[in-house]
């Protein structure tokens, strides 16, 4: 059985002369509730896009579950088995909720994604999978006329359509209200009590806190601490790329 799901080895992204990632060799664990927390421009987001094929990185190298998948594209690293959300939520404004649904597992042109999916069984998964995040309700409703809160919801119901083993989400709490902030909490510790491993970047330390068993800190992109939450809020390290102490 292998000790962890995702691993990079000294992964490096630059813009210009700013090192986003620099060096990172980070190991999240399978099965867990991985949080990657840090600073304000300490390169976690960059470190998303590099893993999951957003962006090429300069160098190093990432594996995922004994498979080097190093600036594989992104529909083959959602392939291998690894589902993501955005700091921003991608979904179609003027598509239905349920439209969207079914883009997220279909290839090609719009009309080519949706007309196929309703032969395949995929309406029934998505109208399962929106009653379990909670906006069943919201199915005939254009993306654009749902809440901020409720597009995250409709975002992390789509990664699930692909079945992902791995979930990253990226600022899942960002702009969303306390209520549904915890909602997403309890979905993860649902999905995670089935056998699914997430890394999540967050910024609400409250969420991570109580939500996560496996904390990785970056500063200035790359590692400076790992551990239980409980130990990482006592690095002192930690401490001082937050605060600068």
């Amino acid at each position: 059985m292998t000790t962890t799901t995702l691993e990079t080895v000294e992964l490096t992204k630059s813009f210009g002369g700013v090192h986003a990632v620099d060096g990172a060799s980070v190991s999240f664990r399978p099965g867990r509730i991985n949080a990657l927390i840090g600073p304000n421009g300490s390169g976690k987001t960059t470190f998303f896009n590099c893993v999951t094929g957003m962006i090429k990185p300069d160098s190093g190298s990432v594996t995922y579950r004994g498979h080097d998948i190093t600036g594989k594209a992104p529909h083959r690293i959602a392939r291998a088995g690894i589902g993501r959300s955005f700091q921003l939520c991608r979904v179609f404004p003027r598509m239905t909720v349920l439209e969207n649904m079914l883009v997220s597992v279909r290839s090609g042109s719009l009309v080519g994604r949706l007309a196929p999916a309703r032969q395949r069984g995929d309406i029934a998964r998505a109208r399962e999978l929106l009653a379990r995040v909670g906006i069943d309700h919201l199915e005939r409703a254009e993306a654009r006329d749902l809440s901020y809160g409720q597009q995250k919801l409709l975002e992390l119901a789509g990664v699930l359509m692909t079945d992902p083993e791995t979930i990253m989400l990226d600022e899942p709490a960002g702009g969303v209200n306390p209520a549904l902030i915890d909602r997403i909490g309890g979905l993860v510790r649902s999905l995670n009590g089935e056998g699914r491993t997430f890394i999540v970047v967050e910024h609400n330390m409250d969420m991570v806190m109580s939500l996560s068993d496996h904390v990785v800190v970056f500063d200035r992109g790359r590692p400076i601490a790992e551990g239980t939450p409980a130990e990482v809020q006592e690095d002192p390290r930690v401490l001082e790329a937050y605060l600068g102490v």
